[in-house]
């Protein structure tokens, strides 16, 4: 949700204004809210920011930032690895120790986990208490699996705005009709396969790693116990596999479009994943598959208990500092809660675009973001996927003219079906602790040390690096 704006060499923070109508237009009779970032907000965010200063409700929101300079890689500028530490550091005792913050995102720290350790520590009001009182935003509007899947101790901290399905894709001729699959059923499947069979058009161990392992690390770790489980059966057994693989020792491999794809990552972002439209890269001739008519299956990520699908958040995100003052919580609601309304929802989870082109005015949309957690807004954005209302007729790729294939209800039905069935809610992996991955895993494909090292060693520093941020 931030990108970056400006420059400074000094980690300590400051209060910043994103726009100058954002803190300039404060007056001694209102009370100011404070927000923590990092970075600048994006136009849609900011505008709401000065849509709710410009109101007369005596509360302004001012931006506080801890670091606002970024290269194009993201990379901060300016600052050490010990400096971005301490800024994160800083952000948590602010918020612990002080009331001087009053809403917080995960825009609010250079390593996003630090904002969902410190949900599990209880550092944010429970967003239930302000919802019971509320006729705009509350539990009967808002997707009920979803707020489930966020409880914690079943207290709210966050709301997604928007939410998406992260799992995997396969021909059902190669992994069967079965959605969602277990490590050995996988293992059957791939078995049975030519040798010359890809993932995701690969055959180098470390791309599989990061295809089929990376994204579900998460499931490895709980911030709330303190613990992780680099040593389960699933994490060996899969790090096992992928080792069968030749390594690159991390120079890019070439894709391989002629042998059979086994499977593929596959992000359900919104309705139109439900109907896959592909252009072959050799023939140039295009196919379009409904997933609900069973020509493709849906198998999640390989896990022992069979759910290795996942569901995580999109767009804004915020909490209410539990330190914050009574008044302030309630006006940091009354800022917060416009995100999930039914009209916020649908007017931005697909963006709309005008362009000039040789004079004429030509409307264009974004992707969808994710679903809508507001039930009317995600059911008004299904009916106008159906109906054609944002993507329809044709498109051009490389001077040649292709159809756009769109859902219709049955499939925005199937896709809904198999979001319900995903039981398992992923937030964004540490930094470090990914990189502690990355490293004894990279050493261990390359052939410089062997499984049970490579597993004792992600164990070990993994444990110690939750247990100090937990």
């Amino acid at each position: 949700m931030f990108i970056a704006t400006s420059c400074s060499n000094n980690p300590a923070s400051r209060s910043y204004s994103a726009s100058q109508s954002v803190n300039e237009s404060l007056s001694e009779e209102e009370t100011t809210i404070t927000m923590a970032i990092v970075g600048n907000p994006v136009d849609s965010f900011l505008e709401a920011i000065e849509e709710f200063n410009s109101a007369d409700n005596g509360y302004k929101i001012e931006l506080r930032s801890f670091l606002d300079a970024y290269d194009q890689n993201g990379e901060p500028i300016g600052y050490t690895n010990d400096d971005v530490k301490q800024i994160d550091f800083q952000v948590i005792q602010e918020i612990i120790n002080t009331s001087n913050i009053d809403i917080v995102g995960g825009f609010s720290f250079i390593n996003e986990s630090n904002y969902y350790i410190l949900m599990e520590k209880g550092a944010f009001v429970n967003l239930y208490d302000f919802m019971k009182e509320d006729n705009d935003v509350n539990q009967n509007l808002l997707n009920r699996h979803i707020l489930e899947l966020n409880e914690i101790d079943g207290r709210l901290y966050m709301i997604p705005q928007y939410y998406k399905a992260e799992s995997m894709l396969g021909k059902t001729e190669y992994v069967g009709d079965k959605q969602n699959w277990s490590i050995d059923e996988f293992l059957d499947h791939w078995d049975k396969m030519p040798d010359d069979t890809t993932i995701s058009g690969n055959r180098n161990s470390e791309t599989i790693f990061y295809e089929l392992i990376r994204p579900n690390l998460p499931s490895f770790v709980d911030y709330g116990n303190a613990s992780v489980n680099f040593d389960s059966y699933d994490f060996r057994k899969m790090l096992e596999f992928c080792s069968e693989f030749e390594s690159t020792n991390g120079q890019k491999a070439n894709l391989d479009y002629s042998a059979p794809n086994f499977l593929s990552k596959y992000e359900i972002n919104g309705y139109s994943a439900a109907v896959i439209n592909t252009i072959e890269p050799i023939s140039n001739e295009q196919s379009y598959s409904h997933i609900k008519d069973g020509n493709y299956t849906i198998v999640g990520f390989p896990s022992s208990d069979g759910e290795g699908a996942y569901l995580t958040g999109s767009g804004i995100k915020c909490s209410i500092c539990k330190t914050s003052s009574k008044e302030k919580q309630n006006a940091a609601w009354e800022f917060i809660k416009q995100f999930y309304t039914e009209e916020y929802q649908q007017e931005h989870v697909i963006e709309r675009y005008e362009n000039v082109i040789n004079g004429e005015v030509v409307v264009s949309y974004s992707s969808e973001f994710g679903f809508c957690i507001n039930n009317a807004a995600r059911i008004k954005t299904a009916e106008k996927i159906c109906a054609g209302d944002y993507y329809s007729g044709t498109y051009e790729s490389k001077g040649r003219t292709y159809e756009i294939v769109l859902p219709n209800k049955d499939d925005c039905d199937f896709i809904e079906n198999y979001i319900a069935s995903i039981k398992r809610w992923d937030y964004a992996i540490d930094n470090e602790l990914w990189n502690i991955v990355q490293e004894e895993v990279t050493a261990y494909l390359g052939g410089d040390q062997d499984i049970n090292r490579t597993i004792d060693l992600i164990q070990n520093r993994a444990t110690i690096l939750v247990s100090e941020k937990s």
